[in-house]
Parts: C-alpha cells; structure tokens; sequence
C-alpha cells in the first residue's frame, strides 16, 4: 500500500525523505539525499505499477535504457525500485525553476531565447529516443531551467518504445494540451506524439498561455484535435513554424529540425514578439461531429473569446468524467480513452490569429493567474565575484615583503598577474553581459577562450590609467626617501627594506584603487576563485602566502641585503 505525504526523515529504498517536491498522476515527487549524502529526486510511483507484473518489468528495461544515457539535456536516472509495491525512480536533482515558473516570473521568451531552448531540448529529447525510450508527458514543469540549460525531467510516465503501456487498458497518461491528437484518440505513444508536445511547450515559453487553453477540459482537447494553437502575439516565421508542428495529422507536420531552423531564421531576423497581444479572435463556432442542428447544442467558453457548441449527445460524460470544478493548470492525469465516433465532415470557421496592435499609451492588464503569466518581475541580479578578503590581503603582504627584499624579481611576477587577473575580469563580465541578453549557453566558455586575446588587448590598455599613478606615487616616495635615506651616508639594509615595503603598500593601493580598477579587483577574486576554490583552497593560499612572508620578514631581519636583480640598484646622492 503506497504510503501518502511521507514525512522528512522517512526512509524508503535507502533514501531519506527531506520534503515533497510535487506530484502528478503517475505518483509524487520528493526531494531526498542517499546514504552518501548527495541529494537526489525520488519518485514514488503509485501502487497499481507495484502490483503490475508487466509493469515492473517495463520499468526495469526503461530504466536500465535510461541509466546509460549520459546528456546534459537530461535528467541521470540513477536508480529505481520495481520489485516492491512501493516502487519509485531516482533521478539527479536539477537546480533552478522549472520553465512554467521561469515564464511565469521573467515573462515569455524572446526570438534568440525559444532557439536556443527549442535546440537544446531537441537536443536531449533525440537522446532520449535513441536510448529507445518515449518520454510522453513533455511539458514546462517537466523542463527545469538548470545553470546550464533546459533539462528534461521526470521519467514516471516515460515508456520505452514498442512497448505495451504503463497504465491500464483503454486509458490515455498525460497532460491535457501537450497530448499529441492521436493519443487522445486512443493510438500508442511514440517519439512523434513526444515532438509535437515539445511543439506544444515552445508556444508557451513564446507566448506565454497554454497553447489550446485551460478550460473547459473536454473543449481543450477539440482544440488539440484540431490544431487550433493560440499564437497570438508571435511573428510569422515563428508561428507558422509551430502552427505546421501542431499539425493534427502526423503526416502534416513539420520536423523538429524543420521548426529548428526556422526559429534560427526568426532569431537572425531579429523577430519581435508582443505576448501582449490577448485581444480575443474572431468568434467562431465549431460543429463537432454527431451535432444534429443548432439548436441541440450547448454553447462553452474556450478562454480565448470564442466559443465552441457541443453537440448534446456528445458524449463528454462518458469520456472525460463530470466536470464539476474548473480544472487545475497543467495537470498531469489518466482519463479513459474513447473510441470516438468515425469524424464526418464538419463546416469550421477558424479564427484568424492576427495581432491586435494596441494603442500607444496601452498597458497590460494584470492577468488572470490561471492560465496566464503573472506580470514579469526584473530579472535576478548578476552573480558576484566571491570575496576572498583573506587570500587577497595574505597575498598583498606577501607583495609587500618580496618589494621589501627582492623589489626586482616581485616587478617583474606582480605586472603579469594584473593583467592576467584584469583580463580575466574583463572576459567574465562579457560573458554576464551576453547571458543578461540571451541566457547561458554551453559555449560560454568555449567563446570566452577565443574571445581571450581582444580581452588581453583591452586589459593591457585599460590598466595604462591605474598603473601611471602607481608609478608616479612609486617614483615621487620611494625616490624622495631613498634620496634622504642616503644622503651623505650608507643607509642600513633594514631601513631600506622598510623605506620598500611602505613604497610597495602606496603603488598597491593604486593599482587596486585608482583609476578604473573595478575589473582588476573582480578579476582577481574570480581567478582566486577558480585556481583555489572553496575554504580549503582559501586556506591553502593563506598559509603559503604568510609563510613565505614570514621567511622574506627574517631574511631581512637577520641582516640580508635587499636584492635588485635583474635590475640595478637606484643610484644614491654623492657625498
């Protein structure tokens, strides 16, 4: 008997329960950390697969299928339990927001965004198929947001092809308006019902709204038959691209590299979106079969300001259920399947999905949460470099006691380090430019490396401001003390040492204060950041840092000249 709402700190299969993450209609999703303490999603499928020996043996090759593929488009399936009636799936845990919460928060994507989200999950989705498994319940909170792209999820209601289906006989698993037609119909799921739910999904990361509405269920469903999309808003390469992809015949629709492209086109245009646009079309009245004349049938809103009229006699009860209570967003649930009635030829007026262009002056109202995205709130702030305040000033008095001991040699290693440091910078706050304005990409990093000499180039010109007024403060102090130190007499090594060490601290504090230096100091942190990471790496810089501090302090303590090499020693005033 499956064990419903367990609680934190329960214990099944060897994994410990932190919290639920959510459910659906094949079982409950929750967060939950192994015996080595990484943190994992667990799936807890419901009883029925458990007590299903056909089932259990579905599941076992699905998710030995599953297991050898490695994408970073997908979720790793690591683990799964079939033999027990308490069976569950064990997937690694993505970070981020799923895409229905990322379009609810941050507003619906843009022309370059939509590529690159319908590219990568083509991507990941033809891995999944080769690895000869359907996912069949593709949807925005199935797609997570993850640092580095769209990550599919949830493998509970995924069926390995030419295999018999999860769920009893004669019912359809799977989300109403993401449900490719044929499966509605009754027919078996394969990758081509999964391409047009991933269709489905990008008309709502474009748009914004679900692309055949939200209620009433049984008059979403006609929409989806028909392929009646709301693209409202899109541009015409976009939406046509989706429209021949949500085509009701399979034989009609565009391919998944088709629209691919076509939304590469879009984006290398620069088309324009305006989600805005929720004016209502034209009104329109659907016949559906088995109508016998108006006056038979009832009138239902579709949500988008038309109206459908269902005949009498059709036969929604017996398919779907009473319908009693608006329908929750984007659910996923077993329904049975019909047989439908054979279609017979019905008269249709479409709606034609022209953009209203809203007056100048015009703003959004505040939308409906049901169904419509939330009006868009400012995109989260940058990341920031990490501090490293003790690295850096263990670092800095180790500058100090090489300028007070071997001014020369410390010159000669400090310069290259501000510029690797300023470069390093500079290439990081390009790369956060670009993803502020399409997002991260795979090859951020790949592009920072080619992109690395102009940001060399551009370090070493920059730099010239700060590093002027270090020189100048450098040549004015240290210049006039060696003058007066020396004046007449043979300076003692100690003080000379001391007369460098406080030169040293004046052309530091310039080269990390002065003038545009700002991407100096963020370089530096971030380059810390990534050649010692983490406390332990901190503390390693730490320690050798003052160590050798600590020797180039008693070196000069126990009477050691300072050394100039490669260079000569400043020239003293003639007694």
């Amino acid at each position: 008997m499956e064990r419903v709402g367990l609680a934190p700190g329960v214990e099944i299969g060897g994994y410990t329960i932190l919290a639920p993450l959510g459910s659906g209609g094949m079982g409950t999703v929750y967060r939950a950390v192994d015996g080595g303490g990484t943190t994992v999603a667990l799936k807890l499928l419901h009883p029925h697969i458990g007590a299903d020996p056909a089932a259990r043996e579905r599941l076992r090759r699905e998710v030995a299928a599953l297991q050898r593929l490695r994408n970073p488009g997908v979720a790793a399936v690591l683990d799964a339990e079939a033999d027990s009636t308490e069976a569950f799936l064990v997937t690694e845990l993505i970070p981020g927001k799923d895409l229905a919460e990322q379009v609810r928060l941050r507003g619906p994507l843009e022309a370059g965004a939509l590529h690159d989200l319908a590219e990568r999950l083509a991507d990941g989705l033809s891995a999944v198929h080769d690895a000869g498994v359907v996912h069949r319940d593709l949807k925005p909170s199935n797609v997570v947001m993850g640092p580095q792209g769209p990550v599919l999820i949830d493998f509970g209601v995924a069926q390995s092809v030419d295999e018999t289906r999860l769920t009893s006989a004669g019912f359809v698993v799977g989300t109403p308006g993401y449900l490719a037609p044929e499966l509605i119909g009754g027919a078996e799921p394969t990758p081509g019902t999964d391409w047009w739910g991933w269709a489905a999904l990008l008309v709502f990361a474009a748009t914004g709204r679900a692309p055949f509405g939200t209620r009433p269920l049984e008059a979403v469903l006609a929409r989806s038959q028909e392929g009646d999309a709301d693209l409202r808003g899109l541009g015409p390469i976009t939406s046509g691209a989706l429209w021949d992809a949500l085509a009701p015949e399979a034989a009609d629709r565009a391919t998944a590299a088709e629209v691919v492209a076509a939304l590469a086109e879009a984006a290398r245009r620069g088309e324009r979106f305006d989600p805005a646009v929720v004016s209502a079309p034209v009104a329109t009245t659907t016949v559906l079969p088995g109508a016998s004349a108006p006056p038979s049938t009832r009138e239902i809103a579709t949500g988008t300001g038309a109206t459908e009229a269902l005949p009498a006699s059709y036969p929604v009860t017996e398919r779907l259920g009473s319908i009693a209570a608006p329908e929750p967003v984007d659910p996923t649930r077993a329904y049975p399947a019909p047989p439908y009635p054979e279609p017979a030829p019905a008269t249709e007026v479409h709606p034609v999905h022209a953009p209203t262009v809203p007056p100048a002056d015009w703003q959004a109202p505040v939308q409906d949460p049901v169904g419509w995205p939330a009006p868009a709130e400012q995109p989260p702030a940058p990341p920031t470099p990490p501090g490293r305040a003790g690295s850096l000033l263990a670092l800095g008095l180790l500058t100090v006691a090489g300028a007070a001991t071997r001014p020369g040699l410390t010159l000669l290693i400090l310069l290259p380090l501000i510029l690797i440091a300023r470069t390093v910078g500079s290439v990081v706050a390009a790369t956060l430019r670009r993803r502020e304005r399409s997002g991260a990409r795979r090859s951020d990093g790949f592009r920072g490396v080619i992109a690395s000499p102009w940001h060399l180039l551009r370090a070493l010109v920059t730099l010239v401001p700060s590093l002027l007024v270090s020189a100048a403060l450098v040549t004015i102090v240290g210049g006039i003390g060696w003058w007066l130190l020396h004046d007449g007499a043979t300076a003692d090594p100690l003080l000379e040492a001391g007369l460098l060490a406080v030169t040293a601290v004046i052309g530091l504090i310039a080269l990390w204060w002065g003038p545009v230096s700002a991407t100096t100091r963020e370089g530096a942190r971030w380059t810390l950041g990534a050649v010692a990471p983490g406390r332990w790496g901190a503390a390693v810089v730490v320690v050798v840092a003052l160590a050798v501090t600590a020797l180039a302090v008693w070196s000069v303590v126990a009477g050691g000249a300072v050394d100039f090499s490669p260079f000569g020693a400043p020239p003293v005033p003639a007694s």
